[in-house]
C-alpha cells in the first residue's frame, strides 16, 4: 500500500460524523449505497484507481472506528482480578487496505485473555450489524495466545497476519502481536517461501496452468492479482515490514520493472473495479455474459464484440508481463531466501553458461548485438539435458531484446536454420516451442502469430484464446510419445510413432488456426500462409503439399468422424477420395485428435475416440482394397446376416426358428446394425411377447457410448417420445439408429453418454429402462415442460441454419442442423418430422459449446427421397418450432 497516498485521502463524507441517532441500519445502508454511487461515478470520470481502492478502505475504517466507539468497546479493560487489552484489526487484503466494491472485510478482534459476556455481547451486536448492512465481513475474535498456535499451525491465517493493520484499539497488543509473527519461530522465511510456491502451483493448476483461459479469474488465474500478491508476502516476510518500506524489494527490480509492475497491477484493479460494478455477488471471473459490459465501462469502443477483443487483448498482454516479472522474481528469492549454495557457473560454449541448472547468457548485451541467439538460445537447451529452465537475467534480456527487435527472426537465414534443427528434435515442442511461447518469441519469429495472440474465441467450444490453444494442441502432440500419451490415445500414438518427419506436424499445428480472426476461411487463408512459410524454410514441393493440404483440410476428419453417417460405405469413400492417401490419413489423424482435445478438456471421450478411430481404420482398409471397390449396401447387409446367424447357432440357437424370425426384416436392418448388434437384439427378443415394447441397455460399451436398443410399435412421435424421456434424465443422444421391420415394429438404437461424456453407470440401467417403457406404453404423445435457457446460453447468438446436403444414396435426404443448444431441442424436431409423415432413418448430433451440428437422415412416407416441396416445408416447421421454443423459456 502507498501509505502516503492512504494519509492523504479525502472522503466524500466521513462516517465519524455520524451521530448516535444516524447509526441505524437505515442510513447506514443508505451511507453505503451513496459511497458506492459515488465511488462509481468517480471510476467512470476516470479517477486514480488507486485512490478509489484506498479511499473505500478508509470508509470502512472510519466506519468500523465509529460504530466501535458506539458500542463502547474500550481499548483495555482493567479490574483488581485482570487486565484485557482488545484491538480491532484489518487483515488480508483489508489489511493492505485494498478494497473493491464486492471485496471481503475480513476483521481480526484481538484480546489478551478471553471476552467477558458482556464483551462478547457487545462484539456480537457490532457484527451483526455488520451483516444487517449487507456487508461481506469474515471476522475471528481470537486471543493473542490462540491467534499465534493458528498462524503457526495455518499458513492462510499466517499470511492475512503479516499484512495487519490496527484500525483501532489498543496500539501495544497489536505491536507485540507484529513482533511475535515475525519471529522466525513461526513459519522461518525459507519454509513460508517453499509452501508459497506450491500454493501457487496448486492454484496455477486449477487454471491449467495458463493465463490464456477465455474466461479467467482476475484475482486467481496464472498471471492475476495473486501472482503479485505471492511477491508481497514472500518479500515481508523474508524482509519484516519495515525493512521493506525503508528500502523495499526493488533491489530485485529496475525500475522500468518497478513501473511495470505497478502498471500492471492498477490495469487488473480497474478490471476488477469494473466487475464488481456489474455483478452483485462476489466473483473475480471475467465470464462471457459479463465481458461486454466491463468493456464499455472501462471505456472500449466499437461495434459487437469488438469492445471485449480490445479489452482482453490488453489483459492477456499484462498477465503475461506478470507471469515474466513473478518467475524472476522468485528465482531471485529463491536464491536470497533459501541460500543456496550455488554451483560454480561453468560454459557452454563463448556465448551460454549453466546456473544451477538454467541457462544464462555471459554478455547481457547478446541478444541485441546478435538477435539470431535468441534462436540459438533455444537450441542450446535442446542440445543439454542437463538445462531445467531459463536464468532470471536471461529472461530480463529477452524481455528486452524482444521490445526493440524490429522484424521478424525468420528473415534471417541463420535463425531459419535454428528454428529447422529445433522443430527436428524429439523434445522440440516442451523444451522449445513452449518456453518460445511463454517468453513471446514465437511472435517475433512466425508470421501472423502476434495477430493471434490473445485472440478471443467466442463461444462455450473453446476454452482458450487461439494462441494458447495452438500450443496446447502440440503439447498434444507431443504427450503422443509418453507413456500416459499412448494409454489415453493408443492408435494415435502408434501412427504419430511412424510418422517419418513429425516436424512437419510442428509447422502444421503452429499454422492450423493462424488466420482466425481474418476475413475469409481461416483454413484456405491459413494454408496460403504456411505455403509461403514453407518455401521461405525451402522444405521440398512434397513436404510443402502435405503441410498446406493439412491446414486447408484440418476440419475435415472432425467433421466426417462427428457429423456424417460412418456405416454408409459412401461417406467413406468420399472421405478417402479428399485425404488422397495414408500417408495424409496418418497426418490427419494425429493432428485432428490433438486439436480436439486442445479446445476444450472435457470434449474428448470414448465415443469421440471410437468415432475417430471407426472412420481411420475404414478409410485405411479402404486404401488398401481400393477407392472404388467399396462394397454394396445389399452385400454388406448378407455379410452381416450370414455371420450373425452363424454365431447364434454355434451358440446352440435353432437356425429355423432365427431364419423364421428374420423373415420381417428388411435389409437396411442388417445393412446398418453390425454382426454383434443383431445376436445380441435376437437374444433380448426371441423370448420376449413381441406384441409389448422391449428395452434393453447394454452392459459393453459401443463405440465409447451407452447402447439403447428399444423395440416398440411404430408410431409418430416416437422419436420425441424417447428423446423427450432421456433429456428429462439428464442423458445426451450422440447417435441415433432407427430402423422398422414389415410388421411396422421400431428397431431402434440410442447411444448416449452423461453430461460429463460418460459411460452410464449400470446402477442407472433398470431405471432408465423402466421409464423409456412406461413411456412407450402410452397411447398418446404428451409434450414434456421444457428447462428455462440457462443464462450462459443467452449471451450468445446462432443463427438457425438448415442445410440439405447432397446425399450418398438416391433413398434419402441428408438434413444438417446448425442451432443454438436448446432444451427440448430433440423432441420438438421429432414432433416436426412426425408432423409431416417423415421417417428418421438416422441422426448424428453433436453439440459444440452453445450450439448444435446435428445431421438427419430422412425419408418420405414411401421411404423415398424428399422433394424440393416437401424440403420447404421442413424448413419452415423446423423454424417455427425453434421460435416456439425460444418463446417458451
Amino acid at each position: 500500500m502507498n501509505t502516503d497516498i492512504y494519509s492523504t485521502l479525502k472522503l466524500p463524507f466521513s462516517p465519524l460524523n455520524f451521530t448516535d441517532e444516524e447509526l441505524t441500519i437505515a442510513h447506514l445502508k443508505q451511507s453505503l449505497d451513496q459511497f458506492y454511487q459515488w465511488s462509481v461515478a468517480e471510476f467512470k470520470a476516470n479517477a486514480d484507481i488507486e485512490k478509489l481502492i484506498y479511499t473505500r478502505a478508509k470508509f470502512i475504517d472510519e466506519l468500523l472506528i465509529r460504530l466501535w466507539k458506539n458500542f463502547h468497546i474500550p481499548d483495555q479493560v482493567t479490574s483488581i482480578f485482570k487486565s484485557n487489552r482488545i484491538s480491532l484489526i484489518a487483515v488480508g487484503g483489508y489489511g493492505r487496505s485494498e478494497l473493491h466494491p464486492l471485496s471481503d472485510i475480513d476483521i481480526l478482534i484481538l484480546s489478551d485473555k478471553e471476552l467477558t459476556s458482556q464483551m462478547e455481547e457487545q462484539i456480537g451486536q457490532l457484527v451483526r450489524l455488520l451483516w444487517d448492512l449487507h456487508l461481506d465481513v469474515g471476522h475471528s475474535v481470537r486471543t493473542l495466545k490462540i491467534c499465534l498456535q493458528e498462524a503457526k499451525n495455518d499458513i492462510t491465517i499466517m499470511t492475512n497476519l503479516i499484512e495487519s493493520r490496527l484500525i483501532c484499539g489498543n496500539q501495544e497488543l497489536f505491536d507485540e502481536l507484529q513482533q511475535q509473527i515475525l519471529n522466525e519461530n513461526i513459519w522461518p522465511s525459507k519454509t513460508f517461501y517453499q509452501a508459497k510456491i506450491q500454493e501457487q502451483l496448486q492454484r496455477h493448476q486449477q487454471y491449467h496452468s495458463t493465463s490464456y483461459n477465455l474466461e479467467p479469474d482476475i484475482k486467481n488465474s496464472p498471471g492475476g492479482l495473486r501472482d503479485i500478491q505471492i511477491i508481497q508476502w514472500i518479500a515481508l516476510r523474508h524482509f519484516g515490514k519495515e525493512s521493506l518500506q525503508k528500502n523495499g524489494h526493488f533491489v530485485y527490480l529496475t525500475s522500468e520493472e518497478i513501473d511495470e509492475i505497478n502498471n500492471c497491477r492498477r490495469f487488473l484493479w480497474r478490471m476488477r473495479f469494473a466487475l464488481h460494478s456489474v455483478i452483485n455477488r462476489y466473483d473475480n471471473r471475467l465470464l462471457f455474459d459479463r465481458q461486454l459490459s466491463i468493456a464499455k465501462l472501462l471505456g472500449y469502443q466499437g461495434e459487437g464484440n469488438r469492445p471485449v477483443e480490445k479489452m482482453m487483448r490488453d489483459y492477456y498482454r499484462v498477465v503475461h508481463n506478470i507471469t515474466e516479472l513473478n518467475q524472476m522474481l522468485l528465482q531471485l528469492f529463491e536464491e536470497s531466501i533459501l541460500s543456496l549454495k550455488s554451483d560454480k557457473p561453468y560454459d557452454i560454449d563463448k556465448y551460454f553458461q549453466v546456473r544451477d541448472k538454467l541457462i544464462d547468457i555471459k554478455n547481457n548485451d547478446l541478444f541485441i548485438q546478435y538477435p539470431v541467439m535468441i534462436m540459438q538460445l533455444f537450441h542450446t537447451i535442446l542440445l543439454n539435458p542437463q538445462i531445467i529452465g531459463i536464468h532470471s537475467n536471461t529472461i530480463r534480456q529477452l524481455r528486452s531484446a524482444r521490445r526493440k527487435l524490429d522484424g521478424l527472426l525468420c528473415q534471417l537465414p541463420q535463425a531459419r536454420q535454428q528454428f529447422l534443427q529445433i522443430i527436428k528434435h524429439p523434445d522440440a515442442i516442451k523444451k522449445a516451442i513452449f518456453p518460445m511461447h511463454r517468453h513471446g518469441i514465437l511472435a517475433k519469429y512466425i508470421p501472423g502469430w502476434k495477430r493471434i495472440v490473445g485472440m478471443m474465441q467466442f463461444d462455450l467450444f473453446h476454452i482458450y484464446t487461439v494462441d494458447e490453444h495452438t500450443i496446447r494442441l502440440l503439447l498434444e502432440i507431443a504427450d503422443f510419445t509418453t507413456e500416459e500419451g499412448q494409454k489415453k490415445h493408443p492408435n494415435s500414438s502408434k501412427v504419430y510413432a511412424k510418422l517419418p518427419k513429425p516436424e512437419l506436424l510442428i509447422i502444421t499445428a503452429l499454422f492450423h488456426d493462424i488466420a482466425k480472426g481474418r476475413s475469409g476461411d481461416h483454413s484456405e487463408l491459413g494454408a496460403e500462409l504456411v505455403e509461403q512459410f514453407c518455401q521461405l524454410h525451402d522444405l521440398s514441393e512434397k513436404e510443402t503439399k502435405l503441410i498446406v493440404w493439412l491446414v486447408r483440410y484440418h476440419l475435415l476428419m472432425s467433421v466426417t468422424a462427428q457429423s456424417r453417417d460412418l456405416q454408409d460405405p459412401a461417406v467413406i469413400r468420399e472421405f478417402a477420395q479428399q485425404v488422397k492417401n495414408k500417408s495424409y490419413l496418418q497426418h490427419l489423424l494425429c493432428l485432428t485428435v490433438a486439436d480436439v482435445c486442445a479446445t476444450n478438456e472435457t470434449l474428448w471421450n470414448s465415443w469421440k475416440q471410437s468415432l475417430m478411430r471407426e472412420l481411420y481404420f475404414q478409410t485405411d482398409r479402404l486404401f488398401e482394397l481400393g477407392i472404388h471397390r467399396i462394397p454394396e449396401h445389399r452385400s454388406i447387409a448378407r455379410e452381416h446376416k450370414k455371420l450373425a446367424l452363424a454365431q447364434l447357432v454355434q451358440e446352440g440357437y435353432d437356425e429355423l426358428e432365427i431364419k423364421q424370425f428374420w423373415k420381417d426384416y428388411l435389409f437396411d436392418y442388417f445393412w446398418r446394425y453390425t454382426t454383434e448388434q443383431i445376436v445380441w437384439h435376437v437374444k433380448n427378443l426371441l423370448n420376449h411377447d413381441l406384441t409389448q415394447p422391449l428395452v434393453v441397455i447394454n452392459q459393453i460399451p459401443f463405440h465409447g457410448g451407452t447402447e439403447i436398443f428399444i423395440y416398440s410399435p411404430d408410431r409418430p412421435y416416437l422419436f420425441a417420445t424417447v428423446s423427450s424421456e432421456l433429456s428429462k434424465r439428464n442423458l445426451n443422444i450422440h447417435d441415433a439408429l432407427i430402423t422398422t421391420n414389415k410388421k411396422e415394429f421400431a428397431l431402434d438404437t440410442f447411444i448416449v453418454l452423461d453430461p460429463y461424456g460418460h459411460l452410464i453407470n449400470n446402477d442407472r440401467h433398470q431405471e432408465i429402462k423402466d421409464n423409456l417403457e412406461k413411456a412407450l406404453r402410452q397411447n398418446h404423445y404428451t409434450r414434456v415442460k421444457i428447462k428455462r435457457l440457462s443464462s450462459k446460453l443467452r449471451h450468445f447468438k446462432v443463427p438457425t441454419q438448415i442445410n440439405f446436403l447432397s446425399s450418398f444414396n438416391e433413398r434419402t435426404t441428408y438434413l444438417e442442423l446448425i442451432a443454438l443448444d436448446r432444451p427440448g431441442l430433440l423432441a420438438r424436431l421429432g414432433e416436426v418430422f412426425s408432423n409431416l409423415g417423415l421417417s428418421l432413418r438416422s441422426a448424428k448430433i453433436v453439440t459444440i459449446g452453445e450450439h448444435v451440428e446435428d445431421l438427419f437422415v430422412l425419408t418420405n412416407k414411401d421411404n423415398q427421397v424428399l422433394n424440393e416441396n416437401t424440403c420447404d416445408q421442413l424448413q419452415l416447421a423446423i423454424m417455427m418450432a425453434i421460435d416456439e421454443l425460444d418463446n417458451e423459456s
